[in-house]
């Protein structure tokens, strides 16, 4: 518990409306959600894309807040029909986003602080990347000589603190600012010495992890995704390199190496970040390492850590990696180009901290993947099944040249095919659902088009925006939609044969589909298995 004076004082500027005495009211909690308002709560009001939420100080008012936050002046309050209360403290901020952030991490005493803390952002990977880290830090936590703490990740699929893992219900995001820092409190209370927080674009625009001092800072890539926030590639990389910014901002900690981690394969991203970086250098006095990675080619030179002589498999990755401290070995379970990226960035981030190779080598190698990652679902079928998070046409396009290199024969030698399933989100980024279809139609055999979190669009106008683009690339008969997700997988694996691959694309680890505003319970994984028993015990399909 703090006083609202205490909070206050870590906010640039404000004007506090009441007579009141702010060292005298106390805070227990911070929120953005009326209905969660009780005594001794600071709600903070904001204007949104869709909702005003200064429209529920009333609610909260009468839920008993302590105090309110808000963007709006008493005279624009009352304008809105909104009286304020007479003895309850209102405070006038520029921004409630950051408002909240900074008061979420003053509640908790700035948790962040005292641990390493490595913030991980990109449109691809990022939480692969952030679940290898955790593997690293582990192995680093057991192996030492000395005890080095626990590890704590927050990642859009669950937090873990200490290997014990936190259902968070995220949907595809970083999570609101005083969920972030009770999770990064909790961290730091079980002894945690390293927190891996993977930063979304959504939750960088949005000050979600803004009162987050970050240590390391790293990208995966910037692609395309996302444009309905961000309005242009520009803005959305723009929002990526805000972690990079929050870094210089960072205090440095004693002991703790500040290091920014950039992907020198992806062009685009590489040098607008590299140009961001030179702009916070120069603003800053304290010093910021800079490394970079990638795959050595021909003519590439630069790169801090490097992977060389890679052998790509079906059951794994080898390669040597190449650092500025000499090289070493890596063996993974994870497959595809896209994840020798991610190893990479993790190797970096990993060196950069002062880990020695031999615990990279083993966290990495013991690394079992990621919920909805290339999984793979085995219900003793003769082809193979795979669930993949895969909702861009980059990540999409890279999940299938992967597995394209993993397609069999079957007994007569017949070479196998490549069928994917997929749709894309309604109220989301709308330029990629015709890119994806391009992408399908180029490199699958077999495309079934289906339904992803419609919302409320029109799952018929999205459906033909994506068949759109499959047939730019496609014969008719190497397509088609199946608008029920379940019956649109089911459908996918009754046409398998021997050597064949069923992919289905976009959902991962989600554990819920949204049609109109409600969300509804969804599982790939569950729907596949479903499948797969389903053409067992019926056999509606005979393999030939």
């Amino acid at each position: 518990m703090r006083s609202l004076a205490e909070l206050l004082s870590y906010i640039p500027a404000y004007q506090f409306h009441t007579t009141g005495d702010p060292t005298l009211v106390m805070i227990e909690q911070v929120v953005f959600d009326g209905r969660k308002v009780q005594p001794q709560t600071l709600f903070v009001a904001w204007q949104g894309r869709a909702t005003d939420s200064h429209r529920f100080i009333p609610q909260a008012t009468a839920r008993g807040a302590a105090a309110v936050i808000g963007t709006r002046s008493p005279t624009e309050l009352a304008q809105q029909g909104i009286e304020l209360s007479p003895t309850l403290p209102y405070i006038q901020v520029a921004d409630s986003r950051l408002a909240l952030a900074l008061c979420a991490a003053a509640l908790y005493d700035f948790p962040s602080r005292t641990m390493t803390t490595i913030g991980v952002t990109g449109t691809d990977g990022k939480t692969t990347t952030c679940s290898l880290l955790e593997a690293v830090f582990k192995a680093a936590t057991q192996t030492a000589v000395q005890p080095q703490g626990q590890v704590g990740v927050i990642t859009t699929v669950a937090a873990h603190i200490g290997g014990a893992e936190i259902d968070t219900g995220f949907h595809v995001t970083t999570p609101d600012a005083p969920d972030v820092q009770r999770l990064l409190a909790q961290m730091r209370d079980a002894g945690c010495r390293y927190a891996v927080v993977e930063s979304t674009s959504h939750g960088l625009n949005q000050a979600r992890v803004a009162a987050v001092d970050f240590d390391i800072a790293a990208v995966t890539n910037i692609t395309h995704e996302h444009l309905d926030e961000h309005g242009s590639r520009a803005a959305y990389v723009a929002a990526k390199a805000l972690l990079f910014r929050a870094l210089y901002a960072s205090p440095a900690k004693p002991g703790i190496p500040r290091c920014a981690v950039l992907n020198a394969d992806d062009e685009g991203s590489f040098a607008a970040l590299q140009a961001v970086l030179a702009e916070e250098a120069n603003q800053h006095v304290e010093a910021v390492a800079v490394r970079s990675y990638g795959v050595a080619a021909a003519g590439k030179i630069g790169l801090d850590v490097a992977a060389e002589n890679i052998d790509y498999a079906a059951n794994g990755t080898r390669f040597h990696l190449r650092w500025w401290g000499g090289e070493f070995a890596v063996e993974t379970g994870l497959i595809g180009e896209f994840n020798v990226s991610n190893v990479l960035c993790t190797a970096t981030v990993a060196l950069a901290l002062g880990l020695e190779p031999a615990v990279i080598q083993a966290g990495i190698a013991h690394f079992a993947g990621v919920l909805g990652r290339m999984e793979r679902i085995d219900c003793g079928q003769s082809f193979l099944a795979v669930v993949d998070f895969a909702h861009s046409p980059v990540s999409l396009e890279r999940a299938l040249l992967t597995l394209r290199k993993m397609v069999s024969h079957d007994e007569q030698g017949r070479p196998g095919r490549l069928i994917a399933v997929f749709g894309s989100a309604g109220l989301r980024d709308v330029a990629k659902r015709r890119l994806m279809g391009q992408v399908s139609g180029r490199l699958a055999d077999f495309t079934v088009v289906t339904a992803e979190d419609p919302r409320t669009e029109e799952l018929a106008a999205i459906k033909a925006e994506i068949s759109a683009g499959v047939q730019e690339y496609a014969q008719a008969d190497t397509f088609v939609v199946v608008p029920d997700r379940a019956a649109a997988i089911q459908f996918a694996v009754d046409m398998a044969r021997t050597g064949d691959i069923v992919a289905a694309f976009g959902k991962g680890h989600e554990r819920s589909m949204c049609f109109g505003d409600t969300e509804y319970p969804w599982s790939d994984q569950d729907a596949m298995i479903a499948a797969l028993k389903h053409r067992r015990t019926t056999s509606l399909v005979t393999e030939n």
